[in-house]
């Protein structure tokens, strides 16, 4: 959307600010009102799914219902021309993930305030049954007296089933994400305090408890494994906070916090006695421990796009078989070389046999069709009928992230027992990083763009004196992610060069325009005229015809409208100024009819001049003394 565009006839757009998976947001002017707005403009492809677009609007307009501090307001849900947006309070500052690049981490006392208002936040949208489903750092913003504000509440719940919440794509979601949502069951309020629980322990460590090569493998840690102790990164945090922590990561809905004003009792307290005691600072980060978490809480190293999951191997009957005939091997008359050879040969053929017989033992049976469920459904329903399970992900624009998009072999076919089922889970539409093209030339940004396979977009010039052919503005900003096939819009700068305007009297406007523009012309208006001349014909022009300028500088067309109008008789009065005793005059007029030259003589200094024109509509006359303008009156 450009700059200047109106929205509602209310909403000026002033800047692009952001980008997310649904929508693209602006810094915008209330016109009305006199402040600053961010608008949030649901992507293009989204408007023609009429079910998403409703639930859009339903959502954002229960969330426009919330009044807290601690939550961005929600003034605004339209329409127009196609689109769909949100108008919202603007806030000034940083998202607390920025904070948290900088700081590394927060002091206690810092971290318990935050989250205190959070919970805060989260306690009076859960009473009004509205649930965020996407709490982050990334989608609170910290004002300047370092206060949070809760982002995107409403549209979250629809934005958490449409990206993608099982891949790195999307900044972080997947290590928020609560053991319910990672395994496709229904999502609480509940939710909302585990993703706060996880952003309480980065805010105090500087780490996400659960980390891991993919995607898929973090999902799987929030239901299968423990958060490390805040212990394992940073030592001397005082106790209660990680009785804090231990309370909202419980994955036992019946152990965790019932309600998020629960959490915000306990953080409360704890930062009334920090305060009342004197110690908001008595808690200064303590130097970090080793920053390795203990083994048990390691993912095991995988490559980069799979994790392997496989059932245990029937060893103890390979180590009895093996066993069995070493034994027998003692009670032979052989040399001890001879009993080293056989014993070889012994352990290969026993685990040759071994393996055969262990493929031809097991039985036949049918796949499970596990096509279109969570990884964690298809994990569960593939072991729970005796398979190995080989995951990987691929991005997919088609198939909603987290559900399992192929599988091989596939559903009903038949398999021996044990055997492995690879299945592929959607990551989604992949995004890219837009390149920062600023200062090169067009060519080289066009090649850049096209390598992150995106488009070049709009191209325009502007005339500045430096940077001569180089790219000064590109948006998107360098940096935001987008989806494979958007433009990009850049601006060149140009210097100026100085061109004689070209004959243009006489054509018709589309042809002076187009002779002008080739000339390096860009600011070029047409002035509509009295003349019954064919309409669109060029009457006129300024500066006029041969001047040399700037190609910067502004030109004026005066186009014939057809119609003309009476003629009048008027007087272009001038006296010839002082200089040589002989100066050859000219008096030229332009009306409505276009230009014409009235008078034309040799004069000395001082003569006063009276000639008798016929014009129509608004005329200029022009004085001229060798060939130089002396004079200008409107007649």
């Amino acid at each position: 959307m450009e700059n200047g565009t109106i929205l509602k006839e209310r909403y000026k757009i002033l800047r692009h600010i952001g980008s997310g998976g649904m929508a693209e947001v602006y810094l915008a002017e209330d016109l009305l009102l006199s402040r600053q707005v961010a608008i949030k403009v649901l992507r293009a492809q989204f408007n023609d799914d009429k079910t998403l677009l409703n639930q859009f609007k339903h959502e954002a307009q229960s969330a426009a219902r919330l009044s807290s501090p601690s939550i961005i307001n929600i003034f605004d849900v339209c329409e127009e021309n196609g689109k769909s947006f949100i108008v919202m309070e603007y806030v000034e500052g940083k998202t607390l993930k920025n904070l948290l690049e900088e700081k590394g981490r927060l002091t206690p006392y810092q971290a318990v305030k935050i989250a205190c208002e959070i919970a805060a936040g989260l306690s009076h949208a859960h009473r009004r049954s509205i649930i965020h489903c996407d709490i982050k750092p990334h989608n609170i913003l910290i004002t300047e007296n370092m206060m949070p504000k809760i982002a995107d509440f409403g549209i979250a719940r629809m934005i958490s089933s449409m990206t993608m919440v099982y891949t790195n794509s999307v900044i972080g979601s997947v290590h928020y994400l609560s053991p319910e949502q990672a395994g496709g069951k229904p999502i609480t309020a509940q939710s909302d305090i585990y993703s706060l629980g996880i952003v309480l322990f980065e805010m105090l460590t500087g780490h996400v408890p659960f980390d891991g090569n993919t995607a898929v493998a973090v999902a799987m840690m929030h239901v299968e494994k423990t958060p490390p102790p805040l212990s394992s990164f940073v030592e001397g945090l005082p106790d209660c906070l990680q009785r804090v922590i231990d309370k909202a990561l419980a994955k036992d809905l019946t152990k965790r916090y019932a309600t998020a004003c629960e959490m915000w009792q306990d953080l409360n307290n704890i930062k009334n006695k920090m305060e009342k005691d004197g110690e908001e600072d008595a808690y200064p980060v303590a130097a970090a421990a080793e920053e390795i978490i203990a083994d048990e809480y390691n993912e095991p190293e995988a490559p980069e796009e799979t994790i392997v999951m496989t059932v245990p191997a029937t060893a103890q009957t390979q180590a009895k078989a093996q066993q069995s005939w070493l034994e027998r091997l003692k009670n032979t008359q052989l040399t001890r070389h001879q009993q080293l050879m056989l014993a070889g040969v012994v352990v290969v053929l026993s685990a040759v046999f071994l393996l055969i017989g262990n493929v031809f033992s097991r039985d036949t049976i049918k796949v499970p069709d596990v096509m279109g469920k969570s990884v964690v459904e298809a994990k569960e329903i593939l072991e729970n009928a005796g398979f190995t399970i080989t995951l990987k992900e691929a991005y997919d624009d088609k198939v909603t992230p987290g559900l399992v998009l192929k599988q091989d072999p596939a559903g009903d076919e038949m398999r021996k027992e044990g055997s492995a089922v690879y299945i592929t889970v959607s990551k989604g539409i992949e995004m890219v990083e837009v390149p920062n093209v600023t200062g090169k030339t067009l060519a080289d940004a066009r090649k850049m763009i096209e390598r992150k396979e995106l488009v070049l977009g709009k191209v325009e010039t502007v005339f500045r004196d430096d940077n001569d052919g180089l790219v000064i503005e590109q948006e998107p900003a360098a940096n935001e992610k987008l989806e494979h096939g958007t433009k990009v819009n850049l601006v060149i700068a140009e210097k100026p060069k100085e061109v004689a305007i070209p004959s243009v009297m006489g054509k018709t406007s589309g042809e002076a325009i187009s002779a002008l523009e080739g000339m390096g012309f860009k600011n070029i208006t047409a002035q509509t005229v009295g003349s019954k001349k064919v309409a669109g014909t060029v009457l006129g022009v300024e500066p006029q015809e041969g001047s040399k300028v700037l190609n910067s500088t502004a030109i004026v067309l005066k186009v014939s409208d057809g119609v003309g109008t009476a003629k009048q008789n008027k007087y272009a009065e001038f006296v010839v100024p002082e200089g040589n005793k002989k100066q050859k005059v000219r008096i030229v007029v332009t009306d409505d009819d276009g230009e014409k030259e009235v008078y034309e003589g040799t004069k000395r200094a001082g003569v006063r001049i009276r000639q008798k024109v016929e014009v129509s509509g608004p005329a200029v006359a022009r004085f001229y003394c060798d060939n130089k303008l002396i004079e200008e009156k409107q007649l």
